[in-house]
């Protein structure tokens, strides 16, 4: 069955923190005739946005480097994505980004630990309000853009379903 989308992370935008606040910008982007709705942001950057998760919860994103200012050389670009709940930092995936031929890059970070049911008196992960982090960093200390394309996080189908009825009672 094919994952079903529970949050489109565009759509979280104006609710997020960004840091730099004047870093981002959302638009289309296109890389070899294929385009994508998408958040472009400066090199070093964070996106944080906070939201409760769903049970079996994927971030998957495309991502590339954006086009390099004219005049500069390329550098690659660390990217991250990662999980806080205001007391500590997790992070899930990273990948670093080349410069060379420029493609979208299939990113996925799992966040099933942060949704569901779990044996303890204390930890109930469907209570919290996780901050989900999208960082970028410099390799080098050069001006780079990176690209978050169709950044979502998806679920199956059954647990969508909670989520959506679930996700009203959080807010």
């Amino acid at each position: 069955m094919a994952p079903v989308r529970v949050i489109d992370l565009i759509r979280e935008f104006d609710r997020a923190d960004k840091r730099p606040p004047d870093g981002f910008a959302i638009g289309e982007h296109e890389i070899h005739g294929v385009a994508h709705p998408a958040i472009s942001a400066a090199v070093p950057s964070r996106l944080t946005v906070a939201l409760p998760l769903p049970r079996h919860g994927v971030f998957h994103a495309f991502v590339a480097l954006g086009e390099r200012p004219a005049g500069t050389r390329a550098a690659a670009v660390r990217i991250r994505v990662g999980v806080s709940d205001h007391r500590i930092y997790e992070a899930l995936s990273e990948l670093i980004l080349v410069p060379g031929e420029r493609t979208w890059m299939d990113f996925r970070a799992d966040l099933s630990a942060y949704a569901g049911w779990k044996w303890s008196l204390f930890y109930r992960p469907d209570r919290v309000i996780w901050r989900v982090v999208l960082a970028a960093d410099a390799t080098e200390n050069v001006p780079a853009t990176v690209v978050w394309a169709s950044p979502e996080i998806v679920t199956d189908t059954s647990s969508a379903r909670e989520y959506a009825a679930r996700r009203h009672q959080l807010r």
